[in-house]
């Protein structure tokens, strides 16, 4: 299997009228537990894959630029992300109980539904 990235998106795109203070809905601490429980999960399940926070300010084109294997996105933003461009079937979009809890069973079955570690 080949090392390759899924980012996790925590704060909406930038559109005119956000405040650059947004940093998305939910405290930064739920966004650590959440790429830790998935990278901990990751290498139990030997899937060669690292789990890092999104820092581009969720610029899709600087995105997909990187060639990720898939984009996580916390709750709330699903109508708040600009994605236009990148394959929607390698997003996989949070709901509120999901990320509290830091559940990572979307994610695993969408890599695996997708075979994107193949």
């Amino acid at each position: 299997m080949t090392n390759k990235t899924i980012y996790f998106i925590h704060a909406p795109s930038t559109t005119l009228g956000r405040s650059p203070l947004q940093r998305g809905f939910f405290p930064y601490a739920f966004t650590e537990k959440y790429i830790h429980s998935l990278q901990s999960e990751l290498d139990r399940l030997d899937v060669n894959m690292n789990v890092v926070a999104d820092d581009t300010e969720s610029e899709i084109e600087r995105l997909i630029a990187r060639a990720p294997a898939l984009l996580v996105c916390a709750p709330g933003l699903r109508y708040q992300f600009y994605h236009r461009g990148f394959d929607k079937h390698k997003i996989v979009w949070l709901n509120v109980a999901e990320y509290m809890s830091a559940d990572v069973q979307p994610v695993i079955a969408k890599i695996f539904e997708s075979k994107v570690i193949g």
